[in-house]
């Protein structure tokens, strides 16, 4: 029982109270020595005093009832494995200019690539899906291990689509053992701002975006950009 909560009561919600727990309360008796036969009744009697059949006392000694120690024990969170053994790679956008990926390689596939000798030959192949060349892609490789499963990646090109596959290099070509989902990759800034119209224009202004001085990107990062058959 804790009587800090108590004391947050009117003295008709403790009187209230005493008549439900069943003690008697003499009239005029001053609020502290109130609280504190209330506490002693309940602590003298826990576990042992029968309350009306309806449950009322039991819910009013619940709700003034300080926090009991529970030891955590979360079988939910002990059940979490930290890998699924499943061959798979996802990415996210985290901001215009980068993409969050993030994947694994399924057990039996891991000790195929070992015993190849081509545990070194793995890399992320990011692909930039809506190219500008004709029937072309544009692309650049990473150079990953088996013991990386997460990386940020500097995308070359903000508001286009991107697809990343998880590949292994091989003599004579390269496998694909997954390809992530496409994602769109957002802008740096709003497009055709001068074909908008004057109250979008208007409200612009009122939100305070002029005065955050955000400088338009160069039009393309052509770092490690290749160029590729569609496939």
């Amino acid at each position: 029982m804790n009587p800090e909560k108590l004391s947050l009561l009117s003295d008709q919600e403790l009187s209230l109270l005493a008549e439900r727990i069943g003690i008697y309360i003499p009239e005029g008796l001053d609020r502290p020595f109130v609280i504190e036969e209330i506490v002693a009744a309940l602590e003298d009697d826990y576990g042992e005093r029968v309350f009306s059949h309806d449950g009322t006392g039991h819910v009013e000694e619940k709700k003034l009832s300080g926090p009991s120690y529970v030891p955590f024990t979360s079988h939910a969170l002990k059940g979490i494995p930290e890998r699924y053994n499943e061959t798979m790679i996802r990415v996210l956008p985290r901001d215009p200019a980068w993409i969050y990926a993030y994947w694994d390689i399924a057990e039996h596939k891991r000790n195929a690539l070992a015993e190849e000798g081509l545990d070194e030959s793995l890399f992320l192949r990011v692909s930039e899906i809506n190219s500008h060349h004709d029937h072309k892609r544009d692309f650049f490789d990473i150079p990953i291990t088996l013991d990386d499963w997460k990386w940020y990646i500097n995308i070359p090109q903000p508001g286009s689509r991107y697809r990343v596959d998880l590949c292994s290099a091989r003599i004579d070509k390269t496998k694909v053992l997954a390809k992530s989902n496409e994602v769109r990759m957002p802008l740096y800034h709003m497009v055709n701002m001068k074909r908008a119209p004057q109250i979008t224009k208007s409200l612009l202004i009122l939100s305070g975006l002029e005065g955050l001085h955000i400088a338009e990107p160069r039009e393309e990062n052509p770092a490690r950009i290749l160029v590729a058959d569609e496939e």
